[in-house]
């Protein structure tokens, strides 16, 4: 079974400043607005606003633009400006996932989760790295905790689904499948993961219904591709719900 490795997932944590700008920084660092959210931050640098949150922020903006190597300046002066400033762990982590250096980016997000267990974006991620060395039971333990800290954590149920195929469990992917389409009823790809699974379980009815009630949902393949932990290519294709 062919496994395709979608080079980027990132899910970024946002810090609990309480500035104005870096409100607005969190509320649209989702959105197509790179530009207008570096410009802000220039603003920001150019007045002496938080510069340890101005450089975080620039960080993960950049990584989203795909300005690597802007990103990676961005960290190394958070680094040498303010050394204690934990969340350059994160972000520090982010870049080494993008440079697919998996094994440093775990390092870095365990960095970040000792200091704060409950950084349940740290440990989404690691447990996306984790995946891609194939260390797939540590992945769904750091999916486990996600959970644990928010129940209603739809990509969480989707990404520990995918890991559980990947050590050929896919009575338990079928149930985290079915979990993510009761949080998000229209997602296309949960939908092709279900048949997926059902289909190796060897419940061919179950997987054309399946497809079926995608279809009577109005779903639509997610054009988030960028944010996913992998997709199959001989199947169904795995998308996330938070885009970079």
């Amino acid at each position: 079974m062919k496994k395709i490795v979608v080079v980027i997932l990132v899910h970024f944590f946002y810090a609990g400043f309480g500035q104005l700008p870096f409100n607005r920084i969190r509320e649209n660092i989702n959105k197509n607005e790179d530009s207008g959210l570096l410009k802000t931050l220039d603003s920001c640098m150019a007045k002496g606003y938080h510069r340890d949150s101005t450089l975080y922020y620039m960080g993960l903006v950049n990584l989203k633009a795909k300005h690597i190597t802007e990103a990676q300046n961005n960290y190394k002066m958070l680094r040498d400006e303010f050394p204690d400033f934990k969340e350059s762990h994160y972000l520090h982590g982010m870049i080494y996932y993008i440079n697919e250096s998996y094994g440093k980016s775990i390092d870095e997000f365990s960095l970040v989760i000792k200091n704060n267990p409950k950084h349940i974006k740290a440990l989404y991620n690691r447990s996306v790295a984790l995946g891609q060395i194939d260390d797939f039971l540590s992945a769904i333990q750091d999916l486990d905790a996600c959970i644990s800290l928010n129940p209603k954590y739809t990509l969480a149920y989707y990404s520990r689904a995918y890991w559980y195929e990947s050590v050929n469990n896919y009575v338990e992917a079928s149930k985290d499948y079915e979990r993510t389409l009761r949080l998000e009823p229209k997602n296309f790809d949960a939908y092709l993961g279900l048949a997926y699974a059902y289909q190796n379980m060897k419940e061919n009815i179950k997987a054309c219904e399946t497809i079926t009630k995608a279809i009577a949902a109005g779903s639509r393949p997610c054009p988030r591709a960028c944010c996913q932990p992998g997709h199959r290519a001989d199947s169904h294709h795995h998308s996330g719900t938070h885009s970079p």
